[in-house]
Parts: C-alpha cells; sequence; structure tokens
C-alpha cells in the first residue's frame, strides 16, 4: 500500500472564478440516453445514425459507468462526466421516488 504523504498548500491560491462554459464537443463514438424502468437505471447507447447499438441495465451506479467506460462507448472526458452526472442524478430520483428526466447536453 502507498503511504501518502501530505499535500503543502501555498499561502496563496489562485482560483479560477467558473459560472459557465460552453464549449461543446461531440463525442466520437456515441451518444447516450438513459431512462430509469423497473427501478433499474438503463443506459442506450447510440450511433449517430440514431441506432441503439448496446444497452446496459443495473442498480449500482459505479457498475454502470465503469462497465461502460470499460467497453469502450465513451471517447471525451466531458462525455464521461456526463454519463456519471446523470446516471448518480437517476440513483437519487429512484431513492427519492421522484421523476428522472435525462439532461441535454
Amino acid at each position: 500500500m502507498m503511504k501518502l504523504k501530505p499535500i503543502k498548500y501555498p499561502k496563496r491560491i489562485r482560483y479560477i472564478e467558473v459560472k459557465r462554459y460552453n464549449r461543446f464537443r461531440l463525442d466520437k463514438k456515441s451518444f447516450l440516453l438513459i431512462r430509469i424502468k423497473s427501478g433499474n437505471i438503463e443506459v442506450g447507447i447510440c450511433n449517430y445514425e440514431n441506432r441503439l447499438v448496446c444497452a446496459y441495465r443495473g442498480k449500482n451506479v459505479k457498475a454502470l459507468y465503469k462497465k461502460i467506460i470499460d467497453d469502450g462507448w465513451i471517447t471525451e472526458l466531458k462525455h464521461a462526466a456526463y454519463l456519471g452526472m446523470e446516471v448518480q442524478k437517476a440513483e437519487y430520483a429512484i431513492k427519492n421516488r421522484i421523476k428522472y428526466v435525462q439532461a441535454s447536453a
């Protein structure tokens, strides 16, 4: 096991204030459709010919996004972040019995 050392912080930290960031790039490989059905989170992987090419289902958010990324469907870091955010939001909706609506990109 790696021994962790304390982080040394500078006396002054320069923060970058971020309010909006609109630079958008499509993932080269796919887009995602996410929904809740029968208590499961379902993630559809679609190509740019608007065809569903693969689908995943499960309740374990971490396992879902790791499997989708490991299977090579995500090529952009922002897309991976979006996937993680959306499946987490879907899990929250299931636990709190509220409606889930997938956010647009």
